[in-house]
């Protein structure tokens, strides 16, 4: 256990019994800086703003999973996501508006459809203008229907950089690929178009053939919109990876440093603006010699046209989506790379905690023991690829 991380997370939250962090990568501990504060006392604004992010990430996926509890008999899944959604975010924030710093969200859920969730443009934290500041993405709940039917998978995402982008709260369509290619990557054509050339660009310049690539795509529920997408890279003999209900990336993506299997060489889709942040944080800090290639996408237009078979109406923006796009300082008519959105370096931690079990990652959902202390278990990836496994115990 590293004393300093634990004490600072239960300094964030007096619920908070237990802190056990394991740490792979380099020496494998979390020490405090030397000729700082004695042992346990956060001793640099990085071990601070570490410890709010876990804080904070960790109480939403417990107050997103206790949200099930208040689920009332013919409840509907759209109420049911909502209450997910409220209680992760009141947790998640009252623990982040004590944050001795300003955090500044540059990306996050909810906006679009007026329900809870951080907001692109939302201050927390203190706020006086001495004080450091921190560019944030936050997804307090990625799968909130898979909570609200009790199925695996949902996570908690948050992010703290110091050169993010706001985004409107749109999306894009995307590809993963080292980052020497992105800019020859052309994804102005239709994606239907574009999708063979592209693989076999990326399988040449990761040293394998297009048939033996592994992608990550959408998930099943949105197939009818990703069909003829996902049978044209079968047809290249790519092995494809579809999610039976929601898509969730950050498993995919840590499975490039061993965290989940099988690895994925690519990733290609359709992707909300907010999940593409985080995402490129995340490669930022695991594996910097990624990158996304991507557009920018609309929600309105496959809303619309629900029962299409292909990418087009991603490209069919409304009136109210241009005008964002335009008050934001977006193009929908350029290609952007992660540093479009993520300055290069400039990321400094991502948590992610269990809402739901996650076999992918090996982590459990907020769940008593025969004591009644809850444990939440997650992640807080740093710089280098970096990860400690975190599990905190919550008295109830």
């Amino acid at each position: 256990m590293n004393e300093v991380l634990s004490t600072a997370v239960r300094a964030c939250d007096d619920r908070v019994v237990d802190v056990a962090v394991h740490w792979s990568g380099q020496d494998g501990r979390y020490a405090a800086v030397s000729g700082g504060p004695g042992v346990g006392t956060p001793d640099t604004a990085e071990q601070q703003e570490d410890a709010y992010l876990v804080a904070a990430m960790a109480s939403a996926a417990l107050g997103a999973a206790e949200a099930r509890n208040g689920f009332a008999d013919g409840m509907s899944l759209n109420d049911r996501k909502v209450a997910v959604d409220g209680a992760a975010t009141e947790a998640a924030e009252k623990i982040l508006r004590q944050a001795p710093f300003r955090i500044r969200v540059a990306a996050g859920e909810g906006e679009r459809d007026d329900s809870p969730g951080a907001h692109s443009g939302q201050w927390l934290g203190l706020q006086n203008e001495t004080l450091p500041r921190v560019d944030a993405v936050f997804d307090y709940v990625d799968g909130t229907e898979l909570v609200a039917e009790n199925l695996p998978g949902a996570l908690t995402l948050g992010g703290f950089g110091g050169g993010v982008r706001a985004v409107p709260d749109l999306q894009a369509y995307a590809v993963l690929a080292p980052v020497d290619l992105l800019e020859d990557l052309d994804l102005r054509p239709r994606p239907e178009v574009s999708v063979v050339p592209v693989l076999d660009r990326i399988a040449k310049a990761v040293g394998k053939r297009p048939d033996s690539l592994t992608v990550s795509t959408h998930s099943v529920a949105s197939k009818p919109m990703h069909s003829a997408l996902v049978e044209l890279m079968r047809e290249q003999g790519s092995e494809v990876l579809v999610p039976e209900r929601v898509t969730v990336e950050p498993p995919y993506l840590l499975s490039l440093i061993g965290l989940s299997q099988p690895r994925i060489d690519t990733m290609i889709g359709a992707i909300g603006l907010s999940e593409l942040a985080f995402a490129a944080g995340l490669i930022d800090l695991i594996a910097p010699d990624l990158g996304f290639t991507f557009r920018l996408a609309s929600i309105a237009g496959p809303r619309a046209e629900p029962q299409s078979t292909n990418l087009d109406a991603l490209f069919k923006f409304s009136e109210d989506e241009e005008i964002a796009l335009r008050e934001s300082g977006w193009d929908k008519d350029r290609p952007y790379t992660s540093k479009d959105l993520v300055r290069p370096g400039s990321s400094r931690a991502a948590a992610m905690f269990a809402v739901t079990d996650n076999p992918a990652l090996g982590v459990s959902g907020p769940r008593p023991d025969e004591e009644g202390v809850v444990h939440v278990e997650g992640f807080l990836v740093k710089p280098a690829a970096r990860v400690g496994r975190i599990r905190l115990g919550y008295r109830r």
